[in-house]
């Protein structure tokens, strides 16, 4: 049965959190050649011993994506986008790391060892297996209905009334439902397939009766268009129907089970991801026409929730692909809810909001059929900020006729504002409010701070952590002339000095180059030394096992690409190791010195002036000493 005794667990990670011996992802490793799988996604011309492309993960007119054959890696200069070939795949297609292996492996003709599994993990699997069989038989039949059966008629009607055409099926997977009450179950008899599994796969329904024959079942999904729900694979996973006579429910989608949770899902999703990316935000629609039609209109990035809300868990997908998401919804009262809730849970989860209204046509397909792809274009670029847009509604909606209104409706806004990690944006809303309300800047802006003040101090933490790492995923390490932030997230927010930070990355290349050095490293500055987070990971890896392993954290790939690509200079190693670590221990004798300062200043303030001349003192020795 479907049942799982767990509840809904996340079975599919489970499933796939196998491990694959390090010897045979190197030997997939060694055997795939970087350039030919890179070559397949990007126009690679060989400059030297590098190759050059336009950046697969984000627009740019001039090439800054390198691949380098040598030490099998690739680096976008430009995005600061790097890895492996394993990292790569996974980044192109959204496979895990097991994923990436496997199909490598396939495709370079490297065996890889079965798993030995445990009884549970067998009964998943062939849960999920036979899952998967019964959903690409009915994804077949209910496409081969409408192309080419005659029961499929009514369901070709539709389509071409809404200028679906023939490859536009294929591509998407559509299809139709019959006006039957058994037509999938007749067809999945003749396949094996017991009723009572179609209906725990949510494509039949279980109907009690009181007669010698006991339970009955029917096809859940007759006499409806149907849009097949597909995953990262392109496979079907589940289906969403729409009636063609008056019959209610309107919408009918597949029910959730042990393998499907629509609200970890987005349709569109299987073709979208890579359009999110090149495109550099996502187009979120409400109905599963409207992504079919813009899609086809040349907005790869058009997404679609599965029926229902936004969930926390679609906007974790989302933020995978981009910080950046334009809602398109209704313009009714429903459609704006709607887009006030999506745009509440898109903005808690860091992503950037911006809001597309569209008049004359009540939705995208109707707006593209009536005025064209440069109207929509048009449109497009005058969406309004989340902000903008909800003011706009509120105050159409109820104006604000007196100052405690004017008020009230700050304090509604405010929630949005505050969490806005920009500091010009922020004061940018703040002064849209003041010249639209006729109130003072600062009038404003102490209302609002107000409202950051009521909130509980734990929550407060937690926006400022989020806000840490929305700021550090646009622009890791933050360097500047004079500092370089450290890029996690948990706060206060040290810094790390210019010198210290390029000390860091020499260290790290002399040793990634020769291990050798690693004795003296440790010797003279120890283990922890390290101020940026991602140095002290790779550090890790080569103080613990002298490699890094296949699969790392982005963040890891990333600069472990830009070290080995960069251009430096290590020819005279003793000398630079030498200077490294000296630049190290100099900002380290710096920061205690900063250290004390702060401490005095702290001990003057409060009136110890006896403890604050001790620091003081101690201060003035350091400097002596040249610490």
């Amino acid at each position: 049965m479907w049942v799982n005794t767990e509840g809904r667990k996340n079975v599919e990670n489970r499933i796939h959190d196998e491990l694959i011996p390090e010897a045979t992802i190197d030997e997939v490793r060694s055997r795939a050649d970087i350039v030919e799988v890179i070559s397949e996604y990007v126009s690679l011309q060989r400059k030297g011993k590098n190759y050059w492309g336009l950046c697969p993960f984000h627009s740019e007119k001039t090439p800054s994506f390198t691949v380098t054959p040598e030490k099998q890696m690739f680096y976008c200069f430009g995005c600061n986008v790097g890895g492996n070939i394993f990292s790569f795949v996974m980044k192109k297609e959204n496979w895990s790391f097991v994923e990436s292996v496997k199909n490598l492996a396939s495709r370079y003709g490297v065996s890889l060892p079965e798993k030995e599994l445990s009884p549970r993990e067998r009964e998943d699997n062939r849960l999920r297996r036979r899952f998967e069989e019964i959903n690409e038989w009915a994804a077949s039949y209910f496409h081969d209905v409408l192309l080419r059966l005659p029961l499929g008629e009514p369901g070709r009607v539709y389509f071409a009334q809404r200028g679906v055409d023939q490859d536009t099926m294929k591509s998407f997977r559509l299809g139709y439902a019959p006006d039957r009450w058994d037509g999938l179950l007749s067809y999945m008899q003749e396949r094996g397939v017991r009723p009572q599994e179609l209906a725990e796969a949510g494509l039949a329904v279980e109907k009690e009766t009181q007669n010698k024959e006991g339970q009955q079942y029917y096809d859940r999904f007759r006499n409806r268009v149907l849009f097949s729900i597909l995953d990262r694979r392109k496979q079907p996973i589940a289906f969403g129907g729409r009636v063609l006579d008056n019959s209610l429910p309107k919408y009918l989608n597949s029910p959730e089970n042990a393998f499907f949770n629509k609200g970890h899902h987005l349709y569109g999703m299987h073709r979208a991801h890579q359009g999110i990316r090149e495109e550099g935000y996502a187009l979120l629609v409400e109905g599963y026409m409207d992504v079919i039609a813009l899609q086809n209109a040349g907005f790869p990035n058009a997404v679609a929730s599965l029926g229902t809300a936004l969930t926390k868990d679609q906007a974790k997908l989302l933020r995978r692909y981009t910080l950046r998401v334009v809602l398109l919804y209704d313009s009714d009262g429903a459609g704006i809810q709607a887009a006030f809730r999506g745009g509440e849970i898109l903005r808690d989860a860091g992503v950037r909001v911006d809001v597309l209204t569209l008049t004359g046509a009540k939705d995208p397909d109707e707006f593209l059929k009536s005025y064209g792809v440069e109207e929509f274009n048009k449109a497009l670029s005058k969406v309004l900020t989340f902000v903008e847009f909800k003011y706009r509604t509120l105050v159409r909606e109820k104006p604000p006729g007196n100052i405690p209104e004017k008020a009230e409706l700050v304090i509604k806004l405010a929630p949005d504002i505050l969490k806005v990690t920009s500091p010009v944006e922020r004061e940018g809303y703040e002064r849209f409010l003041s010249l639209e309300l006729g109130l003072t800047l600062e009038a404003v802006q102490r209302e609002i701070a107000s409202q950051e003040a009521k909130k509980p101090k734990k929550e407060r933490l937690e926006e400022y952590s989020q806000q840490n790492q929305v700021s550090s995923i646009k622009s890791r390490d933050n360097i500047t002339d004079a500092i370089i932030s450290k890029d996690n997230s948990a706060p206060p927010l040290p810094t790390v000095y210019l010198g210290a930070y390029r000390a860091e990355l020499l260290l790290l290349r002399m040793l990634l180059e020769d291990l050798a050095h690693l004795p003296k490293i440790k010797a003279m500055l120890g283990g922890s030394f390290w101020k940026v987070p991602v140095h002290q990971k790779i550090f890790n890896y080569l103080d613990q096992d002298g490699v890094l392993p296949a699969h790392c954290d982005e963040t890891v790939q990333s600069r472990l690409a830009s070290l080995l690509l960069e251009e430096l200079d290590i020819s005279q190693t003793e000398r630079l190791l030498e200077d490294c670590i000296k630049e190290i221990l100099s900002t380290q004798a710096e920061e205690r010195v900063e250290d004390l300062q702060e401490r005095m200043a702290i001990l003057e303030k409060s009136g110890d002036m006896a403890g604050a001349m001790a620091l003081l003192k101690e201060i003035g020795e350091r400097l002596k000493r040249g610490e």
